[in-house]
């Protein structure tokens, strides 16, 4: 689709725009609150890593250093090194008890000989008691080997024995890594993480040799317990993991976050496990060494779950922002567009003014906004300057417009006065038919200044065809008149007729005839040639009806000869000549005084296609002219012939063809159908179209009155005499009687008395008589 076809409003354009600007703001906010939020949580999650690692690097350091106190402050204690007896308590038993109570992390506290004799406290609390199949009130135990024999003593709280039992031992003392790193070292020495047996927990155990002592050691055992409660304390997110491995790889200990409580299950785990995991990006891990960097931690932790409080957090903001977005963005953004369409709106109803043409009735829009308040200035001030402009050329339109109307009536000073007082009637009319409620005129209304104007032109240019109408037919006062009075050239033939006369009684006279009778004869031919001119004369001015027998009079008359002895061609222009038969003749030659000759036949050469176009339906004569001196003197009505009857109504054709050929604004359209009807009559008889009165609009049918009435009473027509008001009016109800003129309209003329006021004006004093309009209503 291109662009001129596509189009939407503005209101859902900027909705749109404040819409899709909106989401993108979010979006991206949304996209850095969670990219910040990541960032946030990862480093937490690195930092909660951190804080674990120190704890347990803190735990361990923590042991090694109680440990190594705890073995300098008893390895110088005499009775440490004295060996156990069965049943027996040991002197060092209390010692014991008081550093473990202390130390809540040591396991147990044992002394090893070299001859693989053993003794070793172990703190039963409950998580252990069932490893060693203890008694129910069972809180210490106490291993001692002598001769591979094993004893248990089961001890309560208060160090009372409840129970004993003997077995046989493999357990070599000797052979236990912590004794052999201790009887090589100078000092305390801590031992890798491995698995003690009886409660197959890992563990680390702290030894040292004894000082001044054979081979004696000291050693205390740590469960790495204590690491998984640590890490239960440390705010780990769900399902976070946490890895320990030896130094040969190995998983020492194990534990996850899950549902809150940690869980150690590692029997299904490897260090492909671990691999796997370290590889996916859905995970977040650290690596940090414990115990003197000889082991591994590894802490994981799904990125789903660190995210989760975040994401949580980020729908809220979501929500928060729709909630805002709804109560409060989408108000203010219909309210801001408001701010730009309502003034734009408003600006398209003040441009709709100006393109009705209602410059007064602009407005000057005001906005807050500038740009509007600017287009919204530039457009009242583009409807002043239009107006102005309008006004400008309305004023040179209507000069032009009475500059044409005038120049036909200039054309003739027999039609002076028609153009400029026929609109001036028709207007008065007008207004009093616009005044009107009853009737034809109730729903007649003139609505604006552009209607007013509109029937104002069709009244000036109702005759402009004029200025085609050749001058001599417009002001034809007699029949033979052309370009000029023929009267004068027949009055010359009548010349040579009656010389001739003369001539003929000279001649007679010559020849011996009676002079009192050629006397005689002379007279009496003279004074019936004056009375056959006199009588031609006459029927050249016309008249309302001419007789039969006087028509047959002008064709006797016509019939007498008289002698042509000059070329009729000589001195004739082309178009004369191109009239003339082409044959040659013997002059003299004899003549009729009168008579219609095939060169007074003038061609009609225009093209009547046109009457088809406009729907012009008036029957065209075969001539253009016919200038027989016959043919016109015995036209039976005035002086005109049909064919110059014809010429002049053929004006309002032309006037038809100019105004519809003119480029008229829509507020003028109607000026051909007002201007071109006023010879229409209200049953289809009229011209140029035969148009009834349905088809007539109201101005056309006043248009139709006011220009027969101004005919009427005109005093500067040469063919008539100016007529009174009554002769005028009766003739105007004889019309209307006829139905050539519309009845409402001639009884609103008659009841307004618009026919006095004009006759007032344009009227002379002897036309202006007194009329009964009762004998008209």
């Amino acid at each position: 689709m291109s662009l001129n076809n596509f189009s939407i409003k503005i209101k859902p354009t900027i909705l749109g725009l404040f819409f899709t600007v909106t989401a993108i703001v979010v979006s991206v906010m949304l996209l850095m609150q969670y990219n910040l939020s990541k960032k946030i949580a990862l480093e937490s999650t690195q930092e909660s890593f951190k804080q674990l690692s120190t704890n347990l690097k803190q735990e361990t350091s923590n042991y090694i250093k109680n440990s190594e106190s705890f073995i300098r402050l008893i390895e110088n204690i005499p009775y440490l090194t004295e060996k156990p007896i069965p049943n027996v308590r040991h002197k060092v038993l209390d010692l014991f008890v008081s550093d473990i109570k202390s130390n809540n992390y040591i396991y147990s506290i044992y002394v090893g000989h070299k001859d693989g004799t053993y003794y070793e406290l172990i703190n039963l609390n409950e998580e252990y008691k069932s490893s060693f199949d203890a008694p129910k009130n069972t809180s210490w135990l106490i291993i001692k080997i002598l001769d591979n024999i094993e004893y248990k003593e089961y001890l309560d709280k208060n160090l009372n024995q409840i129970k004993s039992i003997k077995n046989d031992t493999k357990y070599k003392v000797t052979q236990r890594p912590w004794y052999k790193e201790a009887i090589s070292s100078t000092s305390s020495i801590k031992t890798e993480p491995y698995l003690f047996k009886f409660l197959n927990k890992y563990g680390i155990s702290y030894a040292k040799e004894i000082k001044n002592s054979d081979d004696i050691v000291i050693g205390i055992d740590v469960t790495l317990n204590n690491i998984d409660k640590l890490i239960s304390k440390q705010k780990l997110v769900e399902d976070s993991e946490v890895f320990l491995f030896d130094t040969n790889g190995k998983i020492i200990t194990y534990n996850k976050v899950s549902k809150g409580k940690i869980s150690n299950n590692k029997s299904s785990l490897n260090q492909n496990t671990l691999d796997e995991k370290l590889t996916d990006n859905q995970f977040f891990y650290n690596k940090f060494s414990l115990f003197d960097n000889s082991e591994s931690l590894y802490i994981i932790s799904p990125i789903e779950n660190i995210m989760e409080p975040y994401i949580k957090e980020i729908y809220w903001f979501i929500l928060v922002s729709f909630i805002v977005f709804l109560i409060i963005a989408i108000p203010l953004i219909i309210l801001s567009s408001s701010l730009i369409i309502n003034p734009l709106h408003r600006i398209v109803k003040e441009n709709e003014k100006i393109q009705k043409r209602k410059f007064d009735k602009v407005k000057n829009i005001s906005s807050y906004i500038k740009e509007i308040h600017d287009v919204s200035d530039s457009l009242w001030k583009m409807s002043v300057s239009i107006k102005a402009y309008e006004e400008n050329q309305k004023e040179l339109m209507d000069s032009f417009i009475k500059l044409i109307a005038t120049a036909i009536d200039e054309k003739s000073k027999y039609t002076g006065g028609h153009c400029n007082r026929v609109p001036k009637l028709a207007l008065m009319i007008i207004d009093e038919a616009n005044k009107c409620e009853d009737g034809i005129f109730k729903d007649f209304k003139i609505n604006s200044e552009d209607e007013y104007r509109e029937i104002s032109i069709s009244a000036w240019l109702h005759d402009c065809g004029k200025v085609t109408t050749p001058e001599y037919v417009v002001d034809k006062a007699t029949k033979l008149e052309t370009i000029y009075n023929r009267i004068h050239e027949i009055r010359t033939r009548f010349e040579v007729i009656y010389r001739d006369l003369i001539i003929e009684s000279y001649k007679k006279e010559l020849n011996g005839e009676n002079k009192q009778e050629i006397d005689s004869w002379l007279k009496n031919e003279q004074n019936e040639l004056k009375e056959d001119f006199e009588f031609i004369a006459k029927m050249n001015l016309g008249g309302e009806f001419l007789k039969e027998e006087y028509k047959e009079r002008i064709k006797v008359i016509a019939s007498r000869t008289w002698l042509r002895n000059f070329d009729n061609k000589a001195g004739l222009s082309r178009e004369e000549r191109i009239r003339f038969e082409n044959k040659d003749e013997s002059l003299p030659i004899l003549e009729n005084l009168l008579s219609d000759k095939s060169w007074h036949i003038i061609k009609r050469e225009e093209s009547i296609n046109d009457d088809v176009k406009y729907g012009f339906k008036t029957e065209v004569p075969k001539n253009l002219y016919n200038q027989g001196e016959i043919y016109n003197l015995t036209i039976s009505k005035g002086t005109l012939t049909e064919e110059e009857r014809y010429k002049i109504q053929d004006h309002i054709k032309m006037t038809i063809k100019m105004l519809e050929q003119l480029p008229l604004p829509e507020n003028l359209k109607n000026v051909p159908l007002y201007a071109g009807a006023h010879h229409e009559t209200l049953i289809g008889t009229g011209y140029p179209k035969k148009l009834t009165k349905d088809e007539m609009p109201i101005p056309s049918r006043v248009l139709a009155l006011a220009d027969v009435f101004e005919a009427l009473t005109a005093s500067d027509r040469p063919y008539k005499d100016s007529k009174t008001l009554s002769e005028s009016i009766k003739i105007l109800s004889f019309m209307v009687k006829d139905q050539h003129l519309d009845k409402d309209i001639f009884e609103l003329f008659l009841k307004t008395e618009v026919y006095k006021r004009y006759g007032k004006e344009y009227l002379l004093d002897e036309q202006i008589d007194e009329i009964l309009i009762g004998d008209y209503l």
